[in-house]
């Protein structure tokens, strides 16, 4: 018999019981004996899409009265035959009907690519009785070897996300028989883990015909440790994604065990170990990494256990213990016990705080942790007794390494609800206690993904009996220190956090752990460049706006501040001291950048500068920002009993090519006007520390001036402007020069000595003057006049020539001319106009009258003003006066 793309069909055998043939040929031979048939078929030889072989087989009637089927039908097979070509995928195809659909689907769902080689079939007995599970009965078995196959074990569930990773690249040998389907010896590969090699797998179904049948797997494999967590992540359930964010590094060997009911695969039971070799593993973001971790993970189809898993974390050795469940609810479990250095702690980037923190740490010290995470709220622990780790904090953190300060670290959920939409309410306690140091707790808001504090308590220093419990809103800190160093505590939480203290005011933002409200005691508190001593303060904060009252040594009153942009400060001080010993550090602390200085509104009622009572202060300033980076000086004012003083000015980018104070960074520049109104000149000079240099004298001193650097920091060698001077009604007094510099020099008490007239006592007590006026240009710290005019009852000075301030040397032409007569009086009385001069203003105004020419006498004044030199210069012709000064005589001091 021969058939040509053809079709042979088997009723009740198969499915699809038309069997499509492409080449078939075979002798046949049969015998009808009554209601008895048989036949025989030799040389069977075959082909089709699926399948190449050939094959033997005889078949007869059954006997009713022996055949379990009581029938001749469907009678007794022999068969025996050899493929050497078949397509594993299609294998599915010839599963008789008696094995249950849904074991044949799972065959066609399991075996997704493949071939057969040397395939054997055998088929003998009665076919009422396939498979043949009692032996005596038969025989069924097909045994191939495969090769490049794709054994999806668990097949995949369309929309489910739990699909469990294939075989793939499988070799092996596929065996069916009587009722059981087995895959043994097989070798391959990890589906989406090219990386990981399965050396050895084993897949049986005992009983296809069972109506439960039940798949078991057993695989031994070996490669990267990160390809398996992420392949294999389906095995943990519900935890999958927690298991497929992992991180690891290095490879390992593994061993998986399956029992899969292939009509309830959700019931899957599974054994899984892991056998690590040094590798690096990260559970969870937020936990530390196990480096050269060896020990075994054991999985299961409801959870994870660690068993004697030794590694290093945070710079030295540590053992970890823990297990994990999954499903309805979710739990993990760590602890771990061991050392960390602060080498090891500064690479802990998961809990970056506490790398920042560690920064300011050495040594190394014991610790022991727990870690717990339940259906996604995650609890941990922390005890230390820090011995052996030394800290370089702000006191009173600061501790040697040999010194143990007991550290507690404990994030406790404390509420969780559920609601009716959205996630549930979660709520965690984050609190902290540091030996005798103080202690701070949290209740945060963990519902969203950023932790959001709804209230505080930090205590720090307090004595027995105190505390610091937490308001129904907000933060209190309560604080009792020696001393505080508030600018190290503001580097620290900036260094640590990564934003500055006073960051914005979100509520997640690292702000949010920053008290609300405050009481604070201290013996120092070192704050804005300066130390105040016996502090007892009370404030609160909203957002980036502290407000607080005061009370210190140095001051007392109300201040506010808000760090929005630069800042801006308001204070309403009652008093306000500024020693000598604190100046330098708030200079320095007040020559930043333009852009840096805060806004500023400040009343001081009693204001002492440098040991100097200066009344009543007000400074009004805004920062402009802008190209030029300006600080605006609105107002600056002082009022004393003796004087009153008003200034408006800038301070910014100085323009090109001016240069900076000091070589100090960009180049800026305070610009100023400014006014003194003063009632008594002596009293004012005597409140600077220049007493007994004048008495009296009421006048106005005013004045544009500007210099490189802050307005806090006068810088004389690159002072600039011009000022007017006008005080009546004084007299200087004798005094020696020093401490008053030039005004020892203007009150020409070295002058009688060179005096030809009788103006001995005039000077030698110091000049009484009716006013002293005029004006005066500074360029580069030097100061120069060519107007200035002192007129007394018995004589006036007129003074032309230059000061150097910085250097504290002069270089002035002194002119004294006679009282003679009213008219003299009236003539000096005349203002001299600065662009006419002194020298035209005597030749047409003094010099041209021969009288007043004759008794006028004039002096060079050199040297610095502690030690004038002082040169006569000979009285001169008037026509030479109005040219050429003739040479002065030598100097007589």
């Amino acid at each position: 018999m021969t058939i040509a793309n053809g079709a042979l069909d088997f009723p009740g055998v198969f499915e699809d019981p038309v069997i499509p043939i492409d080449q078939l040929s075979a002798q046949l031979v049969w015998k009808v004996d009554g209601d008895k048939s048989q036949l025989q078929v030799s040389g069977l030889r075959f082909a089709n899409a699926d399948a190449e072989g050939e094959a033997q087989a005889s078949w007869r009637t059954s006997d009713p009265a022996s055949s379990s089927s009581r029938s001749r039908f469907p009678g007794v097979l022999d068969l025996q035959g050899k493929l050497t070509r078949a397509d594993g995928t299609r294998v599915f195809r010839y599963l008789p009907q008696h094995i249950p659909k849904e074991t044949r689907d799972y065959v066609r769902d399991a075996v997704q690519k493949g071939i057969a080689s040397a395939v054997d079939f055998k088929v003998k007995g009665d076919l009422w009785d396939m498979p043949f599970k009692d032996p005596k009965r038969g025989d069924f078995r097909i045994a191939a070897r495969v090769a490049d196959v794709q054994y999806a074990y668990a097949p995949p569930v369309a929309g489910s996300s739990k699909n469990w990773p294939a075989l793939t690249g499988l070799s092996g040998e596929l065996v069916f028989e009587r009722s059981g389907m087995q895959v043994r010896n097989a070798r391959g590969r990890l589906a989406g883990a090219p990386g990981i090699e399965v050396l050895k797998a084993e897949a049986q179904i005992p009983d296809m015909d069972h109506h439960a049948p039940l798949l078991k797997v057993d695989a031994q494999a070996k490669g990267p440790l990160a390809e398996l967590l992420r392949a294999g992540a389906p095995l943990a359930g519900e935890a999958g994604p927690t298991l497929a964010s992992a991180r690891a590094t290095g490879n390992a060997d593994y061993r998986l065990r399956l029992e899969l009911p292939l009509a309830a695969m959700d019931k899957a039971k599974v054994q899984a170990s892991v056998a690590l070799a040094d590798n690096d593993i990260q559970i969870l973001p937020e936990t530390p990494t196990l480096g050269q971790a060896r020990g075994t993970l054991n999985f299961t189809e409801g959870g994870f256990s660690l068993a004697g898993v030794q590694a290093r974390a945070l710079g030295g050795a540590v053992r970890v213990e823990g297990a994990g469940r999954w499903g309805a609810t979710q739990e993990l479990s760590l602890r771990a016990q061991g050392s960390a250095s602060a080498e090891g702690l500064r690479a802990a980037r998961e809990v970056d705080w506490l790398a920042r923190l560690a920064k300011h740490a050495t040594g190394s010290t014991p610790y022991t942790a727990s870690f717990s995470m339940r259906d996604g709220a995650s609890e941990f622990s922390l005890a230390s007794s820090l011995q052996g780790l030394g800290l370089q904090l702000p006191a009173p953190l600061a501790k040697p390494a040999e010194e143990s300060m007991p550290l507690s670290i404990e994030k406790k959920i404390v509420q969780r609800e559920t609601r009716a939409s959205g996630a549930p309410l979660l709520q965690d306690r984050f609190s902290i206690e540091l030996g005798r140091v103080g202690s701070a707790s949290y209740v945060r808001d963990i519902s969203g993904g950023e932790a959001r504090v709804l209230r505080g308590g930090i205590g720090i220093g307090l004595s027995a009996g105190e505390s610091a419990a937490a308001p129904e809103r907000g933060v209190l800190a309560n604080i009792q220190l020696a001393r505080i160093d508030v600018p190290a505590w503001q580097a620290l939480f900036g260094d640590t956090t990564g934003k500055p203290a006073e960051a914005s005011e979100g509520g997640d933002d690292a702000s949010s752990y920053l008290p609300t409200m405050l009481v604070v005691r201290a013996k120092e508190l070192a704050v804005g460049g300066r130390t105040l001593h016996d502090v007892v303060m009370g404030g609160t904060r909203e957002g980036t706006l502290w407000r607080a009252n005061i009370d210190a040594a140095e001051l007392n009153g109300y201040a506010e501040y808000r760090s929005a942009q630069a800042g801006r400060l308001y204070a309403r001080l009652a008093r306000l001291k500024i020693a000598p010993s604190t100046a330098t550090a708030v200079e320095s602390l007040l020559d930043e950048q333009p852009g840096d200085l805060p806004a500023l509104d400040i009343q001081v009622d009693d204001f002492e500068l440098l040991g100097r009572r200066l009344g009543r202060a007000e400074i009004d300033a805004v920062n402009r920002g802008g190209a030029g980076r300006e600080w605006r000086l609105n107002k600056l004012s002082f009022t004393t009993p003796e004087a009153s003083f008003t200034a408006q000015g800038a301070w910014a980018a100085a323009p090109a090519g001016s240069g900076s104070a000091r070589g100090r960074g960009e180049p800026r520049r305070t610009t100023m006007d400014f006014k003194l109104d003063i009632t008594d000149a002596g009293g004012l000079l005597g409140r600077f520390g220049m007493k007994d240099v004048v008495r009296a004298g009421r006048g106005r001193l005013e004045g544009q001036v500007h210099w490189s650097g802050s307005p806090f920091a006068l810088d004389y060698p690159s002072l600039g402007g011009q000022l007017k001077v006008d005080v009546e009604a004084g007299q200087f007094l004798k005094a020696e020069p020093g401490i008053a510099k030039l005004l020892g020099v203007l009150s020409l008490q070295a002058l009688p000595r060179r005096l030809t007239l009788d103006f001995r006592d005039v000077f030698s007590q110091g000049f009484s003057f009716d006013f002293l006026r005029g004006d005066a240009k500074i360029n580069q710290g030097v100061a120069s006049t060519n107007n200035l005019q002192m007129k007394g009852v018995n004589a006036a000075v007129l003074m032309d020539g230059s000061a150097d301030i910085a250097r504290e040397t002069q270089a002035l032409r002194v002119v004294v001319v006679p009282e003679i007569n009213a008219g003299t009086a009236a003539l000096v009385a005349t203002a001299i106009n600065p662009a006419i001069g002194l020298g035209t203003f005597l030749a047409q105004m003094v010099l041209s009258r021969p009288l007043i020419a004759a008794t006028t006498q004039e002096f060079q004044i050199d040297g610095t003003w502690a030690d004038p030199k002082i040169v006569k210069v000979p009285r001169r012709p008037r026509t030479e006066a109005l040219g050429t000064p003739a040479a002065p005589a030598p100097a007589v001091r």
